[in-house]
This record gives structure tokens, C-alpha cells and sequence, in this order.
């Protein structure tokens, strides 16, 4: 059975320890965005093996639909130095059943505002996606991601697009 969307206005971001571990454990991608986003059980373990990250579900309603890590630690995504302060991205992604509804839009646009009231302070948005995830990159870039000039070669899913860098305007 497929989920609607009733009410999109009521998508939370919530911490993943206020989420009951089956909700997440149960999110899914679709098979060939697997090798982009791994498994949700690698992907809680080491964000909870990490103080510097801060794991978050995206909830409609009563359902968890999606994941991400915040990662204050930006030098753990991008080895750089940056001019003013910035934070990670990592494992963004909406469950397979609920995609292609607008829904990541609507979170990643959620996840902006609430980084700027939960870190006031952050200008950059920092996060790398491989190069053959498009629809990915199509997202980010609708968001006013720009690509940054460093690449990243190693990536267990191909070559990463290294370093994609989000404004965050005070």
C-alpha cells in the first residue's frame, strides 16, 4: 500500500532518540540509491558513534519518512578550512515509499530553517554527493547549493561530487 500525503504542512524534524528505533529501522531506499546512502543501521551507528553529530528523522504525522545527520564538525565531510562557521550534511534521504511527492524539497527546506534557528551562528552548509546521483544533486542545487572547487575520488558509490556549500543567511 502506498502512504499519502495529507497534511505535508506537518512535517517535523525531530531528534532520532524521540522516534521509536522500528520507525527508523524501516525506512528504505529505492535499489539504486542504495550504494548512495547505505543502510540506516550503519548510517544511526555511526552517527551515534560521533559526539560532533546530531542524527535527525523527518516525521509526517505519525510516520518517520526520512533521515539525516547534522555533522558540526564539518572537517569530517570537507577537509578544509572554511571563513565563517559551517556544519555537515550527511545521509539525507526520504524512505522510497514516500519519494517523488515533493517531500524532500519540503525537508531539506525544513532542515535550512531549523538550522538557522538551532545554530544562529552557522553560515555554510557543507556536503558531498557522488556525481551519479542526479537527482541528488538536482535537489541541492534547486536549493542554492553551489559546487565547491575540491573532489573527492574515493567515494564507495564512485567519484563524489566532494564539496557542495549552502549559504546560510543570517
Amino acid at each position: 500500500m502506498i502512504p499519502t500525503v495529507s497534511d505535508a504542512s506537518a512535517l517535523t524534524l525531530v531528534p532520532v532518540d524521540r522516534v521509536p528505533r522500528p520507525g527508523l529501522l524501516a525506512l528504505r531506499v529505492a535499489p539504486e540509491q542504495q550504494g548512495f546512502v547505505g543502510r540506516v543501521v550503519d548510517l544511526l551507528a555511526d552517527a551515534q558513534s560521533r559526539p560532533s553529530a546530531d542524527p535527525l528523522a523527518f516525521v509526517l504525522g505519525d510516520q518517520v519518512i526520512g533521515l539525516c545527520c547534522i555533522e558540526r564538525e564539518p572537517r569530517t565531510i570537507a577537509p578544509i578550512a572554511f571563513d565563517a562557521p559551517a556544519v555537515g550534511l550527511r545521509g539525507f534521504f526520504i524512505d522510497a515509499r514516500w519519494q517523488r511527492r515533493g517531500l524532500g524539497r519540503r525537508a531539506l527546506s525544513l532542515l535550512l530553517d531549523t538550522l538557522k534557528q538551532r545554530h544562529p551562528a552557522v553560515r555554510w552548509l557543507v556536503l558531498s554527493v557522488d556525481e551519479g546521483n542526479a537527482a541528488a544533486l538536482r535537489l541541492y542545487r534547486q536549493a542554492g547549493f553551489v559546487e565547491g572547487a575540491q573532489r573527492y575520488h574515493g567515494g564507495s558509490a564512485g567519484r563524489q561530487q566532494f564539496l557542495l556549500l549552502r549559504r546560510l543567511d543570517p
